[in-house]
């Protein structure tokens, strides 16, 4: 269990109506029975599809119910936080509260380079990372110092305290209340991301969100509703679009989704729950693991004697979109293997980057649109190649799949 440094604080609790609550019962943070009283009546806000109801008062407090953090108080929009994956952050930035962010987790670089692979497409759009702070040691990506969210002092932490109780970062209970009741509540939900199994201490009541269904949630927190559901329409629109041009299902391809290094793949099964593959899902394509002995799920390596046998027409290499020219090497490696051309998706060079799962409202427009071209030339234009890896390659404005320009108005709110 990774250890978590403990320092002692004896400083009041920082906000007066506590932000999120204190207490963990059955193992979900759920928050603290605040007196929330006031002069004027209550609103209640319910916002689409999802049930999500912020609720505010005379004072413009207001609460957010997520599992597994239960109903979150504010007692104002949040102008200072951490957001640990670029789910959120991205969410953030769409939703025009970039500047709001104050860390990042994990490889800042690696962070970096997923979420500017995307926005330097977009006029005017940037993610400044680089001087933000980090809530994870850079020897150590599990490793989290409560001292740093001290520091940072964050209204809110976008990030699940399921998964801090988890084995990868071994937080107990107090250590989560500590935080949230000195700090800023958490609010997150990270085992939506494959609808995997919660630690002991939050299985029976965890529940489970779409990507967007979570995205909706961001978007109450930073009351952000209306950016929120034009963002929402762009995605439906475009899905629309996508699914009434698929070919029939035999004239599909099988796609197969790796990670790969040093001529071993691992391969991974996208056709399970989970937001992580809201990207792939709506191209109806078989994977092509489910005809090998070891099926579609990714508890094994492949070689590529075993990936000659899986026969897939496309290979995609997970988040390969953020690794720049250790893609472009270890693909240039891949096809000059000798039993490439005994892969059809290596013969014919359909060895793509693919996007990364934990994505926001731009970065799943993306996706989308890349996915679409890599799997379905005839049907939405060809797939430009990676180019220097950098950044996301240029694409006439005539075969664009979604607008640019009406993404980039959202975010400035002008729409």
């Amino acid at each position: 269990m990774t250890a978590v440094n403990r320092t002692t604080h004896e400083v009041p609790t920082r906000r007066d109506v506590v932000k999120g609550g204190g207490a963990l019962i059955g193992g979900g943070l759920l928050a603290g029975c605040a007196d929330t009283a006031s002069n004027g009546p209550t609103r209640t806000e319910t916002m689409s599809e999802t049930n999500t109801e912020t609720t505010t008062t005379a004072e413009a407090s207001y609460t957010v119910s997520m599992s597994p953090v239960g109903d979150v108080e504010f007692d104002s929009i949040p102008s200072n936080f951490l957001t640990y994956y670029p789910l959120s952050a991205g969410t953030a930035v769409a939703l025009g509260h970039g500047d709001s962010i104050n860390a990042i987790g994990y490889d800042k670089q690696l962070f970096g380079n997923t979420v500017d692979y995307y926005y330097d497409s977009l006029e005017s759009v940037a993610f400044e990372w680089e001087d933000l702070g980090r809530v994870t040691a850079n020897d150590n990506p599990s490793a989290l110092d409560m001292e740093t969210f001290y520091e940072l002092d964050s209204d809110v932490h976008f990030l699940d305290p399921a998964l801090l109780r988890s084995s990868s970062f071994g937080w107990s209970e107090d250590d989560i209340n500590t935080i949230a009741e000195d700090v800023g509540p958490f609010f997150g939900n990270y085992y939506s991301r494959t609808n995997a199994q919660p630690p002991d201490a939050y299985r029976g009541n965890y529940e489970y969100y779409t990507l967007w269904e979570y995205i909706e949630k961001i978007a109450a927190v930073l009351q952000e509703e209306d950016r929120y559901r034009a963002f929402k329409s762009m995605h439906d629109d475009l899905v629309a679009r996508i699914q009434a041009d698929l070919p029939p299902e035999s004239e599909r391809p099988s796609v197969a989704i790796v990670a790969y290094s040093n001529g071993t793949f691992w391969p991974y099964d996208f056709t399970q729950d989970g937001y992580i593959w809201t990207h792939i899902r709506p191209m109806g394509v078989r994977n092509a693991f489910e005809t090998t002995e070891g099926g579609p799920g990714a508890d094994g390596s492949y070689d590529f004697e075993a990936l000659a046998e899986a026969q897939p027409d496309i290979m995609l290499r997970y988040w390969g979109t953020a690794l720049g020219e250790t893609f472009i090497q270890g693909r240039e490696t891949v096809l000059d293997n000798s039993l490439a051309d005994e892969i059809p998706a290596l013969r014919d060079e359909r060895y793509y980057p693919s996007g990364y799962g934990m994505q926001g409202p731009i970065m799943s427009l993306f996706n989308l649109e890349m996915t679409a071209k890599q799997l379905y030339p005839d049907q939405f234009g060809e797939w430009p190649g990676f180019g220097s890896g950098e950044a996301y390659p240029e694409i006439p404005e005539r075969e664009h799949l979604f607008d640019r320009q009406a993404a980039v108005d959202i975010i400035n709110g002008d729409f």
